[in-house]
């Protein structure tokens, strides 16, 4: 007997009391406009939402993009050529066999790549060029715009079918188009989007055999298809599929094994195959975090993952991860409160076996609970997914958490109380919905909040930080061996603010011992031919390290009378005014005094100054330090800017380009943590 069927009449007399066939059937009809409306203009917002995104804007969907253009312009899965141009560089990705990969499942970027290239060939657009942005908007209204807008139109007919209520019906269609966090994924590459929504679509063919009876091959095909499809996108939706099988196996495993299985091996052998083609194995690129092919060194930088910054350092505990994974600043319930009515479906269905859909409210459940701890067990990867607005590993479950809200609804059937807290609850999850306009890699607002007031700090722990200092010039080389005096020099070259080459070189003098102290002479020459200007700088070798003042690092007393002391003392301080300087960040600076780049710290002062007759302006100098050149600073700039309005007025920047000695790449010397 077909369950749904038998419903159906008394449940719209129940509905409509009094009301004729007639009648009922307009209803129905209207609704249908209704649900049209909302999809089509929930459509319009996603499209109006794509067409406002910039393209390439995180690393994550960067790395598939990579993928797709590597395919098509090169034929390979090997993204070393693309992630050299500027802005398509990623962290996602991994080193295998001295290439480049991304570490994203090569299935879905196959097939995008497909669409890619018949785009390419029909219209001539590239993903390099003037065409990018509406090339990558093409793609992705193709790939995440419309299959939603299909997959909004199935929900509301099982809303349609199932919930008793208009209040019910009118709601839940609603959150579907406007009130999940999958709508911020509309407008990136990524495989949550496409998880949920061949979710969606395994799901209502699931309720076609299950609940309505219908046995047709085509809902066992369809079901099989995209719930291994779901499988592809998301990984963890294992289970889903597995799921899947055993339970349209009971209800009629001939089919199953003839219609359901054979679909479902269309998607498995494509992700298998191309996993194949990609990394010549059958385990993919993301199954080996922690390894070295995540953990590299190329070109003397250590890869992201090395030192992992922000809230990929995963470093809470399982309580609080599972405290701010439910209602705290990645919650599902705090970001989305509508999934409250979710709980008390579960709730109902657990209770009551009256709910039509119970089994399927059931599976949900369950495969929300294995998922979930299935996460909670990866202590190593406790990063929420990273920077982005929701715990995205679990978008794809959406679709069953909606669908559980029915019971909730109907059983409470709320009248004007009951209806504005559930209009409160959509309408703060319409605000999480909407409020990352422009991009879902960010942190939930929820999150910015909580760190704004104090509550959670994810920043990176402050590394060992140099003292504060005061003249530019970090070291002087300890050579009292004459022989090696010719080694110890560096040169410096770039444009004076009127276009012209100008040269700085400094070079070691020899040490000697002044009043009882260690003194070094620097040699400095500077000007447009080298030889302009020349000093011999007295240099107090303790006070250098120690970060004194500028005046008790040069040693006056030994300078030629004849010297300007203040035109010294201020080249050495690099600022117009005395102001210490302060480290910050580890850098790593490309250099052509070595094949790897050169790990610096940085380290930045200013000063506000007033030239006589003169408005003010801000100057300021920056430093990228490191011990493996002679002087200890590879490259410093001096920015200067009005003080008013902050525009820049003028900006040099002197690169090391030759020096006598300089230290080889060493990977020991990068303090980077054992394998």
């Amino acid at each position: 007997m077909n369950l749904a069927d038998s419903r159906s009449p008394s449940h719209a007399r129940s509905e409509w009391p009094g009301k004729s066939w007639a009648g009922v059937i307009n209803r129905k009809v209207r609704r249908k406009w209704h649900y049209a409306m909302i999809i089509v203009l929930a459509t319009t917002l996603n499209f109006a939402r794509l067409m406002q995104a910039e393209p390439l804007n995180s690393a994550n969907d960067r790395s598939r993009w990579c993928t797709v253009w590597s395919l098509v312009e090169r034929g390979t899965y090997q993204i070393d050529e693309i992630r050299q141009r500027p802005g398509w560089d990623t962290i996602d990705l991994v080193k295998h066999d001295d290439h480049f990969y991304s570490t994203k499942p090569p299935l879905f970027p196959t097939m995008v790549a497909g669409l890619y290239w018949g785009l390419k060939n029909t219209l001539g657009w590239s993903l390099v060029d003037q065409h990018l942005l509406t090339t990558t908007r093409i793609l992705l209204t193709l790939i995440n715009v419309i299959p939603m807008t299909i997959a909004l139109w199935i929900f509301a007919r099982l809303i349609d079918r199932f919930a008793m209520t208009d209040f019910t019906r009118y709601l839940l269609v609603l959150s579907a188009a406007t009130a999940t966090l999958l709508q911020p994924f509309v407008i990136v590459l990524n495989n949550h989007m496409p998880g949920a929504v061949c979710c969606m679509f395994a799901l209502y063919a699931a309720v076609q055999i299950l609940i309505e009876e219908h046995h047709y091959p085509k809902y066992f095909a369809g079901a099989g298809f995209f719930a291994a499809f779901t499988c592809c996108f998301e990984l963890p939706a294992a289970a889903f599929g597995a799921s899947m099988f055993v339970v349209l196996a009971r209800a009629d495993l001939r089919k199953t094994l003839t219609w359901f299985l054979p679909a479902a091996l269309v998607p498995l052998v494509g992700f298998f195959a191309t996993n194949y083609l990609a990394t010549g194995g059958w385990k993919p690129f993301y199954l080996y975090y922690g390894t070295e092919k995540y953990l590299f060194v190329e070109d003397g930088v250590p890869s992201y993952w090395w030192t992992p910054r922000g809230i990929d350092q995963a470093k809470d505990s399982p309580w609080i991860y599972f405290l701010h994974c439910t209602v705290g600043h990645h919650g599902i319930l705090s970001l989305t409160p509508l999934y409250l009515l979710t709980l008390g479906g579960w709730v109902r269905s657990c209770l009551r076996k009256t709910p039509l859909l119970r089994v399927i409210h059931l599976w949900g459940l369950g495969l929300t609970l294995i998922v979930f701890g299935f996460f909670l067990t990866k202590t190593e990867n406790y990063n929420y997914g990273g920077v982005s607005v929701a715990l995205r590993w679990m978008l794809w479950l959406t679709p069953f958490w909606l669908l559980a809200m029915i019971p909730a609804l109907d059983s409470w059937q709320p009248r004007r109380t009951g209806a504005l807290v559930c209009l409160a609850l959509f309408g703060a999850s319409v605000f999480s919905a909407w409020h990352p306009f422009n991009s879902p890699w960010q942190q939930p607002w929820l999150f910015q909040w909580m760190t704004r007031v104090g509550w959670i700090d994810y920043s990176n722990p402050p590394v060992a930080e140099i003292p504060p200092f005061h003249a530019w010039i970090r070291q002087v080389p300890s050579t009292d061996d004459i022989d090696a005096l010719p080694d110890q020099w560096i040169e410096f070259e770039g444009f004076d603010p009127a276009g012209r080459v100008t040269r700085l070189r400094l070079e070691d003098g020899g040490g000697k011992p002044v009043d009882g102290r260690d003194a070094q002479i620097i040699t400095v020459t500077r000007g447009p031919e080298t030889d302009d200007d020349r000093w011999q700088l007295p240099i107090n070798v303790q006070a250098l390290e120690s970060g004194e003042e500028v005046e008790d690092v040069l040693i006056l007393s030994e300078m030629a009378e004849s010297v300007d002391r203040e035109e010294i003392i201020q080249f050495l301080r690099g600022l117009p005014e005395p102001r210490a300087y302060v480290s910050g960040r580890i850098r790593y600076v490309d250099s052509p005094l070595r094949e790897e780049k050169f790990q610096c710290r940085h380290a930045a002062s200013r000063v506000l100054f007033e030239p006589e007759g003169r408005d003010a302006v801000i100057v300021r100098r920056d430093l990228w330090m490191t011990d493996d050149v002679p002087f200890g600073v590879l490259m410093f700039e001096t920015t200067i800017s009005d003080a008013e309005t902050r525009a820049v007025l003028s900006r040099q920047r002197m690169t090391a380009v030759r020096a006598g000695s300089v230290r080889p790449f060493d990977k020991e010397r990068l303090g980077l943590p054992k394998l």
